[in-house]
C-alpha cells in the first residue's frame, strides 16, 4: 500500500519534469535561449546534492532533485544541439569552483551536509542573475515553470520521512529560489504589457 510520503515523493519527482515542458516549447520556438554553461553547472550541483543526500540516508525528498536533474540535463542536451548559447563568465567559474570545493570538503570531512550547503551557495550565485532578470523584465522568464518546480519542492519537503538537514536543505532552497523567481515574473506580467506582441 502506498502511503502519503510515497505519493508526495513521486509527485515531487514528476513535477520538475512537467515544469520543463513549457520551457522546452519556448526553447524550440526560439523565445528562450538558455546558457549551456549555467545549466551544465546546475547539472553538476544537482548531482552533488543527490549523491550527498543518498550517502547521508536519503528519503523520498531525493526524488525531486532527481527529477530536476533529469529536466536540467534535457535542457543541456538541447543547448548542445544548437538551441542555447555558451557564455563563460566570472560567475560560472566561481560556481564551478564552489562545486569543486564542496566535493573536496565532503571527501575531507566525510560530512555530506557540507557538500549540500556548498552546492546551495553555488546554485544561489548562479540563480541571482535570473532572479534579477525576473524582477526587471517579467516577460523574459516563464513563471509557470518556476511555480511548478516550487510546488514539487514543497512536495519533497513534506514527503521526507527522515527529518534531517541532508534531506531538507536542498528541497527547501529550491522551494524558496523558484518561488522568488516566479513571483516577480507572474505579477510583473500583469502590470506591464507583453513587449513581444
Amino acid at each position: 500500500m502506498i502511503d502519503w510520503h510515497t505519493t508526495l515523493g513521486i509527485a515531487a519527482g514528476a513535477l520538475p519534469l512537467i515544469a520543463i515542458v513549457p520551457y522546452i516549447k519556448d526553447i524550440l520556438h526560439g523565445t528562450s535561449r538558455p546558457n549551456v554553461a549555467s545549466y551544465s553547472i546546475w547539472v553538476f550541483l544537482l548531482l552533488i546534492a543527490i549523491l550527498a543526500q543518498i550517502s547521508a540516508g536519503a528519503s523520498w525528498s531525493v526524488l525531486m532533485i532527481i527529477g530536476d536533474l533529469v529536466g536540467t540535463s534535457i535542457i543541456v542536451i538541447l543547448c548542445l544541439s544548437g538551441y542555447g548559447y555558451g557564455k563563460y563568465g566570472l560567475l560560472e567559474w566561481v560556481c564551478l569552483a564552489l562545486a569543486v570545493v564542496a566535493i573536496i570538503l565532503w571527501y575531507l570531512t566525510k560530512q555530506p551536509v557540507v557538500a549540500i550547503l556548498f552546492a546551495v551557495i553555488a546554485d544561489l550565485m548562479a540563480a541571482i542573475p535570473t532572479l534579477v532578470k525576473s524582477y526587471r523584465d517579467a516577460w523574459s522568464e516563464l513563471p509557470t515553470t518556476y511555480f511548478i518546480i516550487a510546488v514539487g519542492a514543497l512536495c519533497a519537503v513534506l514527503s521526507t520521512t527522515i527529518l534531517n538537514p541532508a534531506n531538507l536543505i536542498f528541497p527547501v532552497y529550491l522551494l524558496a529560489v523558484n518561488g522568488l523567481t516566479a513571483s516577480p515574473a507572474f505579477f510583473g506580467r500583469r502590470m506591464t504589457p507583453n513587449p513581444n506582441v
